[in-house]
């Protein structure tokens, strides 16, 4: 008896623990944890389903395996979210400059609160507009491959994790 209660003692304080880890987490986040978790079982689900429909046990495998790999990746992202391994940059756009038609990228500035202004070279399919404000989140680890500006934003190896635009 004595040990039941033991258990469910801990269960209940683990659970507070990672509940007020995940309330402090900032939304960008939890909606990109959320999504993947979501991909991720609607995958399995899908997969296996068709997978034992066609009675291919290596489909199944590859699905159940692709799922573990999403689990993970949002397991990752919340590792990320916890320990705060991440930059962010929050600021109003005040320039855009989409410098090479060829080349993927353009130059953005963002002026923070504090009027200390911060040039920023982003993938042309991120989507932001001149006098907008938004919050822009960068891995804080990420070294420079090879010191090039464009090159290194060309070999992105998830430095750069989103925006999301701040609400007043």
């Amino acid at each position: 008896m004595k040990k039941k209660k033991k258990w469910k003692t801990w269960l209940s304080e683990q659970y507070l623990k990672y509940r007020e880890h995940y309330t402090g987490i900032p939304g960008f986040f939890k909606k990109r944890i959320v999504n993947t978790l979501l991909l991720s079982f609607l995958l399995l689900y899908g997969g296996c389903a068709l997978g034992l429909a066609q009675k291919s046990a290596g489909f199944v495998g590859w699905t159940v395996f692709l799922a573990v790999c999403g689990v993970g990746y949002a397991g990752y992202i919340y590792y990320l979210a916890v320990t705060k391994s991440y930059e962010v940059v929050e600021g109003t756009v005040t320039e855009i400059h989409a410098e090479l038609l060829f080349d993927g990228f353009k130059r953005v500035l963002v002026q923070g609160d504090d009027g200390i202004t911060t040039e920023l070279l982003l993938n042309k399919e991120t989507v932001v507009m001149y006098g907008k404000a938004y919050r822009f989140y960068f891995n804080q680890n990420a070294h420079a491959f090879s010191g090039i500006r464009r090159l290194d934003a060309a070999f992105d190896f998830g430095n750069f994790f989103g925006v999301e635009e701040v609400k007043e």
